[in-house]
């Protein structure tokens, strides 16, 4: 979406197959809450904003807390692959010197389910970097592997013109002892080790603020990722196809709470949907009553 106003970013959030994080961040990221009001669809693209705002939030390992800085987080919300080809192109926000910590990444499926409240209870510690942009460096794009709670950490900072500026098509193909990161269609890393994760994984999109970004440039705010499309091929076949032209709605995370510090929630859309039913099922039910009572009336006249 060339010359995007981050103001412009509005509309839909991206389909129920993803599911978007509403809590704080972790221990090595904990400048920012992440708010599914920055987290859209619009114009074909997902869009992930951070802004300079403060706000409260809590996570599991973070106590109820005001910080500085909203941003998105989102990730697959039930599919996970072992194997096979993911593939996505993206423009990630922040610049140079920004602050901006940017991520494309996956995690081993034992995480999936309590990853929107970051408890992380049955994570293993394997993770795939498929693009990640550290230290604010934006000519360099982290493709890495991190096992084993960081035992083995194989990977590369492959060299690209500027990711803030430009989109690039980002690619890992993923096979038994295998790895093989690509961009715009260049091998940029290659890991054959046989710690290459070998279990389900899911993709997770987000944007951090500082730590391994870097220090914080307020001035360079908001900043605005843009994912155009994500794909998972395994042979010939497409296993996941997500174009972010849908306007279908999401399901957002539970608000994560701290056990010293409570949480308000938001009414939840599902008992608003279930008074809904109830509601039109008692009108039907009248209508089929005073119907058959005109025709009863009408039977004996």
């Amino acid at each position: 979406m060339p010359g995007i106003s981050p103001l412009a970013v509005a509309g839909a959030v991206p389909d129920s197959r993803w599911i978007v994080f509403n809590r704080a961040g972790a221990p090595n990221s904990n400048l920012q809450c992440f708010s599914p009001a920055n987290v859209a669809v619009s114009g074909g693209f997902l869009a992930i904003t951070t802004r300079v705002e403060t706000a409260w939030c809590a996570s599991s390992d973070l106590p109820r807390a005001a910080f500085p800085y909203t941003s998105g987080y989102v990730s697959m919300r039930r599919f996970s692959f072992l194997y096979g080809v993911l593939e996505f192109r993206a423009k990630f926000g922040g610049g140079n010197g920004s602050g901006a910590w940017p991520a494309v990444w996956m995690a081993d499926v034992s995480c999936q389910a309590s990853d929107p409240t970051g408890t992380d209870d049955n994570c293993n510690g394997q993770e795939i970097d498929v693009a990640e942009i550290l230290q604010s460096d934006f000519s360099h794009v982290n493709q890495q592997i991190h096992v084993d709670n960081f035992k083995y950490n194989d990977g590369c900072k492959a060299p690209a013109s500027d990711t803030s500026r430009v989109f690039h098509v980002y690619q890992l193909v993923w096979a038994p002892g295998f790895l093989s990161f690509k961009i715009d269609g260049a091998t940029t890393c290659t890991v054959v080790k046989p710690y290459v994760p070998s279990a389900p994984m899911y993709v997770k999109i987000e944007t951090f603020v500082g730590s391994f970004g870097g220090p914080v440039n307020n001035d360079s705010m908001p900043w605005v990722s843009l994912i155009d499309y994500l794909k998972v091929t395994q042979g010939s076949t497409v296993v996941f196809d997500e174009d972010f032209s849908s306007a279908s709605t999401i399901e957002h995370g539970p608000v994560a709470f701290h056990k010293a510090a409570s949480v308000s929630h938001a009414p939840q859309s599902g008992a608003g949907n279930s008074w809904s039913l109830w509601v039109k099922r008692g009108v039907i039910i009248f209508l089929l009553v005073v119907g058959l009572l005109i025709t009863i009336r009408t039977a004996r006249s």
